[in-house]
């Protein structure tokens, strides 16, 4: 016979257990931290400066030709974005995720096979193809975090975002230390076909196990939370791009974006030989190279979360102020200061990273936030070309007249903010 009592206890046991499967599934923590091991593995964007002697020296390469890959591979990662932005918004962000781990982990590798006479591809191994795939894993992680935490969106935003820049911490020092293993000790020549080989390997599987855990929350889970609107702004409608790119709104992001990053792209190419100049040792000024990767990802985690708070327009005009005050800073700081002074730029290039993302997702709904964002971040590439044309060749290099004009960039997203705000009020009143 059977015992009804035990029957009624297996038959909640069984209910209990089906909740607790459900609640996991339903959990945030998996596809959030699935996310953030795939932009730790393609966040070596700015790590170029790590490979750019070593390689010329190897390749017997000219050191100009070997600047414009960095620039390259930022216009190639904006592109990523767009594309993989309306690819995120048809697909979902798991296809979207895989197809950029597996292009840029190829990139990575295919550059092992370079030699002396077939250098110059580098341009479509590692910036061409490896930016894309970094584009798209960034927008399609960036995406998906938001849409498990929208109550959230700020510090979803930061999370994913500060995690990409953080790569350049974790992945600098293992570079170094691969040259280091497969140098030459007579020559002092690095032998990059390993060095780019176990990268792109790693990349690929760490990438690809994060990709495993990526995927959307569903309706239950979303009706499930909490309603925040503090630090939000909120138009009520999903937004095509065509629609959102009608709107006042949509080009002051654009144009934030544009200046506000205008004087970290000065900077970079500056940071150790200027560093030098001001009295660094080299030692020390490439340190300060390393700890931009910090900065860049505590401004993009902390002013997220802040903005959450005192909401995005305010944010972006502390970190326009931010950026200015390191703008003239850099005009005559010199000694250790000056390690403190690109930090604070490069924080200030960080927040906005995050802080433009959750605006263009706020202003514009989640649905079509891949593409609208993707369009958005164009100004990003534009930026990392036109600032740095009009210091080589209108400015001819010189660092004073080069930050007033990073200094005045910096202040036009305060207007774009002011503008933003005006709008606002228009549409409340």
């Amino acid at each position: 016979m059977y015992d009804s009592k035990n029957i009624t206890y297996y038959k909640f046991s069984m209910l209990k257990k089906e909740a607790v499967i459900m609640r996991k599934s339903n959990s945030p923590i998996a596809p959030v931290i699935g996310c953030i091991v795939i932009q730790i593995c393609v966040g070596i964007l700015y790590l170029w400066s790590v490979f750019k002697t070593p390689i010329t020296e190897a390749f017997n390469w000219s050191s100009e030709a070997a600047q414009m890959v960095s620039s390259y591979m930022l216009f190639a990662f904006v592109a990523g974005n767009l594309i993989g932005g309306f690819i995120n918004d048809k697909k979902g962000p798991k296809l979207t995720a895989v197809l950029g781990v597996v292009m840029f982990s190829l990139g990575i590798s295919l550059t092992s096979l370079l030699s002396a006479k077939t250098i110059g591809l580098i341009n479509l191994t590692y910036s061409v193809l490896g930016g894309l795939g970094s584009g798209f894993a960034y927008g399609a992680c960036v995406s998906c975090v938001q849409k498990w935490l929208p109550h959230r969106r700020g510090l979803a935003s930061g999370l994913a975002v500060s995690a990409f820049a953080f790569s350049t911490v974790i992945f600098a020092p293992v570079s170094k230390w691969l040259m280091e293993v497969f140098k030459d000790t007579a020559t002092g020549i690095v032998d990059f076909k390993y060095v780019f080989l176990i990268l792109g390997g790693a990349f690929f599987v760490f990438g690809i196990i994060g990709c495993l855990f990526v995927k959307l929350p569903d309706e239950k889970y979303l009706r499930g939370l909490p309603v925040v609107t503090s630090g939000r702004v909120h138009t009520g409608k999903d937004y095509t791009l065509l629609q959102a790119m009608k709107t006042l709104p949509f080009w002051c992001i654009f144009f934030s974006i544009l200046f506000i990053n205008g004087t970290w792209t000065l900077t970079v190419p500056l940071i150790k030989d200027l560093g030098i100049e001001r009295g660094l040792t080299e030692a020390t000024a490439i340190f300060a190279v390393s700890f931009t990767g910090v900065a860049n990802a505590l401004g993009r985690l902390v002013m997220a979360a802040l903005s959450d708070k005192i909401g995005r327009t305010a944010t972006i005009i502390v970190l326009s102020v931010i950026t200015f005050v390191g703008a003239v800073l850099m005009i005559f700081i010199g000694g250790y200061a000056y390690i403190a002074v690109v930090a604070l730029i490069a924080f200030g290039y960080g927040g906005p990273a995050s802080v433009n993302a959750a605006i263009t997702t706020d202003f514009f709904g989640s649905k079509n936030s891949g593409t609208n964002y993707g369009v958005a971040m164009l100004a990003l590439g534009f930026s990392s070309i036109i600032f740095n044309a009009i210091s080589s060749t209108v400015l001819k290099g010189n660092v004073v007249p080069t930050y007033i004009m990073a200094a005045a960039t910096a202040l036009v997203p305060i207007f774009m903010m002011i503008v933003i705000r005006k709008q606002l009020k228009k549409k409340s009143g």
